[in-house]
């Protein structure tokens, strides 16, 4: 059985609705402790957790949670025979400074998100061994409609402007580079993780996962205002931005589909024609 962390989120949902009868959901709220979240583990018949649960970018507290997270995790995790932990990190884990992010760009990150998914990852993968591998995935800006039919991202974020009747405000010059990977992407890598625990010393993998495309927020922006028809304005730049794409096999122009899809899915959910 699959064990997923943040089960109602995002890419969590889509996950579970994925794994059907073979996945269930991990609520670590009220599993507070490692023996308690290893006692739901064995109940369950866990042989890999996908660890998706944490705090927003900007939340208070946010590298404070991230590691006491994974130390309960991996807690509980010793108390198992085997279990593979697959991560969801963040490319935030990066330097603003590196503009293309692989699997050897540093770890030097710039905000509290940033540096509770590098602490988590530090925690993680030092515990890993044979019988309990460990996948690290350090994701890009992830885009698409949640099972409940929100979408979500910062294609999401303008086309809410836009369906209110504007206008788009991109912060900053509009310069900035982002990955917009699309949810299905990161699914099908979890999916492949899950197939594939790392198997050689020191049974830990990290892999980047982005779209391989870089994308401005200005082409973002103009591709939401080509869809509705409002302006789009600038505001002051965000001091915390992150600049830069994943190395990755390219996916093209699948952002320009995301944004027809997260389009019609923010009409939908605010009522508009």
């Amino acid at each position: 059985m699959i064990g997923v962390t943040g089960a109602s989120g995002f890419i969590g949902g889509h996950l579970l609705t994925q794994l059907g009868d073979a996945g269930f959901g991990i609520d670590l709220r009220s599993l507070d402790t490692p023996d308690a979240l290893a006692a739901y583990l064995l109940e369950n018949d866990c042989q890999a957790i996908v660890h998706l649960a944490g705090s927003l970018p900007g939340d208070y507290d946010a590298d404070g949670v991230a590691l006491r997270l994974a130390q309960r995790v991996v807690g509980a995790v010793s108390m198992l025979d085997e279990c593979h932990i697959i991560f969801a990190s963040s490319i935030r884990v990066h330097s603003r400074d590196e503009g293309v992010f692989s699997v050897d760009s540093s770890v030097a990150p710039f905000d509290s998100y940033g540096a509770g998914k590098a602490a988590a990852e530090m925690v993680l993968l030092s515990s890993a061994d044979d019988a309990r591998p460990v996948t690290v995935l350090r994701i890009s800006s992830v885009q698409g409609v949640g099972v409940n039919g929100r979408a979500q991202g910062l294609i999401s974020v303008f086309a809410r402007q836009a369906a209110s009747g504007g206008p788009i405000t991109i912060m900053g010059t509009g310069d900035s580079v982002k990955d917009l990977v699309n949810v299905e992407t990161v699914l099908d890598v979890i999916g492949e993780c899950i197939l594939q625990p790392p198997s050689a010393a020191p049974h830990t993998t990290i892999i980047p996962v982005g779209s391989g495309r870089s994308v401005t927020v200005s082409e973002v922006a103009d591709a939401v205002r080509d869809c509705s028809g409002v302006d789009v304005v600038h505001i002051d730049a965000d001091p915390n931005d992150l600049s830069g794409y994943v190395d990755s096999e390219s996916t093209n122009d699948e952002w320009l589909d995301i944004v027809q899809t997260v389009w019609g899915a923010v009409k939908t959910e605010m009522g508009v024609a």
